[in-house]
């Protein structure tokens, strides 16, 4: 059952639609992550799995851990995944503030509009960063924290600046915050 502050799974067709897929290219997207072939990569929050399925597709020799709090968020994840044949994606039910990964786990994570959902989202970064090898590297997506005619309430955005010294604070190494669109950003942390 969706909380108030969590995406309702009734309204997953929005994160799939051709209006998504203008707003974020996900081969773009990928060309501008450390991503290699062979990483084992979570994608956290991963929804009706939007990005898990071009994950698998570039990870042929790698493995994607594709992890929502919402079965039915996960129950379409695994329907793409069977699909498009899809074998190297793991599809697990997670808690938000405890992934069910090994430490040290994933050369990669995405936190793709997830972070602004959390109920703490200090600890759910924190606990992503566990999961990172050393040298990790992740990948948070999020709204710039402006109004806007779609996206989250301005209140639960979190702008760069914030998104940068969260990470900081946890030991996390930002890079430069990449501009995805007029209303979203990227920022790639490295442990």
């Amino acid at each position: 059952m969706a909380t108030k502050s969590k995406f309702d799974p009734k309204n997953m067709q929005v994160l799939v639609s051709a209006e998504r897929r203008r707003a974020i290219d996900t081969h773009s997207l990928l060309s501008r992550l450390p991503i290699r072939p062979h990483h084992v990569v979570a994608d956290i929050g991963c929804g009706p799995g939007y990005f898990a399925v071009p994950f698998a597709k570039y990870l042929y020799d790698g493995k994607v851990f594709a992890l929502d709090i919402q079965q039915e968020m996960l129950d379409a994840t695994q329907k793409k995944m069977d699909d498009t044949r899809l074998t190297t994606v793991e599809v697990m039910l997670s808690k938000e503030r405890k992934l069910p990964l090994d430490d040290e786990s994933v050369d990669g994570a995405l936190m793709a509009f997830v972070l602004q959902e959390a109920d703490g989202p200090a600890a759910l970064l924190k606990e992503a960063r566990r999961c990172l090898k050393p040298a990790g590297w992740l990948a948070v997506l999020e709204w710039h924290k402006r109004e806007t005619e779609q996206g989250p309430p301005i209140g639960r955005r979190i702008d760069p600046d914030a998104m940068r010294a969260m990470g900081v604070k946890l030991g996390l190494k930002a890079g430069d915050t990449q501009q995805l669109n007029d209303s979203q950003y990227m920022m790639v942390m490295r442990k």
